[in-house]
């Protein structure tokens, strides 16, 4: 079901006056903005850059701390 900005935008002034507001006005406007890519604008294969799904991500980064971890233990 999709809602117009306006009503989030008044749910999101309510919940403003929480301590740890789940929502806030900024948010909503930044939801506005479309950050979609768009295959008419340069992107990652103009900077080389090769996109990886989080969980490629995350275990390239373990590799690296485990690699990081065994360097550290030789080293001692």
């Amino acid at each position: 079901m999709r809602m117009p900005f306006a009503f989030w935008n008044a749910v999101a002034g309510l919940t403003e006056i929480l301590p740890q507001p789940p929502l806030t006005r900024n948010q909503v406007e930044l939801m506005q903005i479309d950050t979609t890519a768009s295959e008419n604008r340069p992107g990652f294969r103009t900077l080389g850059i090769s996109p990886r799904s989080l969980e490629e991500e995350l275990e390239a980064m373990l590799k690296h701390k485990q690699n990081s971890d065994a360097k550290d233990a030789h080293t001692r």
